[in-house]
């Protein structure tokens, strides 16, 4: 077991957090002192900051200044460093209530912090099995340190079973352990806390649909969950035609990608030619394409799955959807199920995010950016708009 080196303690007088609230439309961050303030001893000079987002309205941000939470026997303190930031996180945010995102780093009844996935390094350990320095990749808070206690501690990963995060679902509460773990490339970490998540999706769906239907169409053609599919079952060696929709903007990178047997636009959407069984996945999470899409393919749609809800907005739906009901696939489920278990899910992912990668790496360009200030700013940016298909976020404190 290693500590670092015990702080002074000092008595707090009675403020003891404060947030600066951010107003996009004044530039601004004023004061904002916290009511739930209580008199409690803390390390001297110890602070973390999180972003803070509303559960109801998620435009409404806020930044945590906040003293770091004291670490108990079992427990460790992860120092967040790398961590990508996309359309999947507005995902989060978006469905926080529906699916439970909210109650995995909560702030209060109010607000919560979105999560990442990205790296961290043990900066503080009270647990016998993780010593300070280890570089861990999983699915984080976005706050600069987050305390965890380690449990079913294995050579490649542990889970964080703290009291208001251990009933939720395992593949969330998984952190890996860098030096051991397969699919880390410690020269490539920008790339992989971009593409991790997104890319386990997509390889997924691919496995999922192979041996079941001729053709294969999916929305949001240039984003990372979609390439993904298309690229695994380009490799899967089965006679499964992936069609691939898309904006009239982004046309060029997705037809350009070359992994596609077909790319269509979202505003000319002609499919009478495919041949089916077909299914359609729907990434974006736009309920009136999904209607569209439904009726164009008719009977020859058997399968139908939801996949995100990134989609502000979007055509409007009328309610009346043809053809089979869609469901939800839910890579959590899918990764903890696996056959051979999660040891053998994890190896398979690991060597295809391996191959998946250098092809990936040549298609985008990894935007950098560092500081609270840029994370606040690229959170707001993607509420709004997209960057490029070509330009993905990595951010750090």
């Amino acid at each position: 077991m290693q500590l670092r080196q015990p702080a002074s303690r000092r008595r707090l007088p009675r403020v003891c957090e404060s947030a600066r609230r951010h107003d996009p439309r004044r530039g601004a961050r004023l004061q904002v002192p916290l009511s739930s303030c209580q008199d409690l001893p803390v390390p001297e000079g110890a602070s973390m900051t999180r972003i803070a987002v509303g559960r109801a309205d998620i435009a409404a941000v806020e930044v945590l200044d906040e003293f770091s939470a004291p670490v108990s026997e079992g427990q460790v303190r992860l120092a967040v460093g790398v961590f990508g930031m996309s359309a999947n996180n507005i995902s989060y945010a978006m469905t926080g209530e529906f699916l439970g995102y909210w109650a995995h780093f909560p702030v209060d009844e109010e607000r919560g912090c979105v999560p990442v996935w990205g790296f961290a390094d043990v900066v503080e350990s009270r647990h016998p099995d993780i010593e300070v320095g280890e570089r861990i990749f999983g699915y984080l808070p976005m706050a600069t340190e987050l305390v965890v206690q380690p449990d079913a501690v294995t050579d490649l990963a542990f889970s964080d079973s703290i009291e208001h995060r251990s009933t939720l679902h395992p593949w969330y509460r998984r952190l890996y352990r860098c030096a051991t773990d397969p699919a880390h490339a410690a020269d490539a970490e920008g790339l992989q806390a971009t593409v991790w998540a997104l890319f386990m999706t997509g390889w997924a769906i691919a496995d999922d649909l192979a041996d079941s239907v001729r053709t294969v169409v999916v929305s949001s053609a240039s984003s990372k969950t979609s390439l993904s599919l298309a690229w695994a079952m380009s490799q899967l060696g089965v006679d499964v035609e992936v069609i691939g929709l898309t904006s009239a903007s982004n046309i060029g990178f997705v037809a350009g990608a070359d992994i596609y047997d077909s790319v269509r636009v979202y505003d000319d959407l002609s499919l009478s030619d495919l041949q089916g069984p077909v299914a359609y996945v729907d990434v974006a999470g736009n309920a009136g394409m999904k209607e569209r899409v439904h009726a164009a393919l008719g009977d020859r749609l058997t399968d139908s799955l939801i996949v995100g809800g990134t989609h502000r907005g979007g055509d409007r739906a009328t309610g009346r959807l043809i053809g089979p009901d869609p469901r939800f696939f839910f890579i959590p489920d899918v990764a903890e199920n696996a056959a051979d278990g999660h040891a053998g899910f994890h190896a398979r992912f690991a060597a295809a995010l391996g191959e998946f990668s250098p092809w990936i790496a040549e298609l985008i360009e990894l935007d950098q950016a560092t500081g609270v200030a840029a994370v606040v700013a690229t959170y707001e940016e993607l509420l709004t708009s997209r960057p490029g298909p070509n330009r993905s976020k990595v951010l750090s404190w």
